[in-house]
């Protein structure tokens, strides 16, 4: 499960971080992601947190509201949620942003295993939704279906 929710983190990372408008938003990299901490709570839930490397050439901004559901085929398989993000401006810097994790109470983990065992990013899609602003200009960031595998390249 550790493994499943560092792909996704990446993938919100990468699409939260290139939702801006603006050229130099456009420019913003991930540089680095890992997971700090893991802690299961409970057989459905977990609390991580991560460190996000960011190379932002762009003004300061923020990311708030962030939410994201991992899908396979139609079915809900996890969803995330993490911590406000204030990007610094014009600088590469390390951001600790502290992530909740909950599975759909459909599945067991047993059956996550076996789903995560022949894992295929293909089979999978990504909802996100976010605020985004900067300079008091505001966006609502919002990605559909988009497919996990898009950001298994990164």
């Amino acid at each position: 499960m550790k493994k499943q929710a560092k792909i996704l983190l990446i993938a919100l990372a990468t699409v939260l971080l290139s939702g801006c408008g603006v050229q130099k938003f456009k420019d913003v990299e991930v540089t680095s992601f890992d997971v700090e901490s893991f802690i299961p709570s409970g057989l459905k839930a977990f609390d991580a947190v991560v460190n996000l490397g960011i190379d932002n050439p762009a003004p300061a901004f923020d990311i708030k509201h962030l939410k994201a559901t991992l899908k396979k085929d139609t079915v809900d398989v996890m969803y995330l949620s993490a911590e406000n993000i204030a990007v610094d401006a014009k600088c590469e810097k390390q951001y600790k942003v502290p992530v909740s994790g909950t599975l759909n109470r459909q599945f067991s983990l047993l059956q996550l295993a076996v789903m995560f065992k022949n894992f295929d990013p293909d089979e999978y899609k990504v909802d996100i939704t976010a605020d985004a602003s900067a300079k008091g200009i505001g966006k609502k960031l919002e990605y559909a279906d988009m497919p996990l595998s898009k950001f298994m390249d990164k």
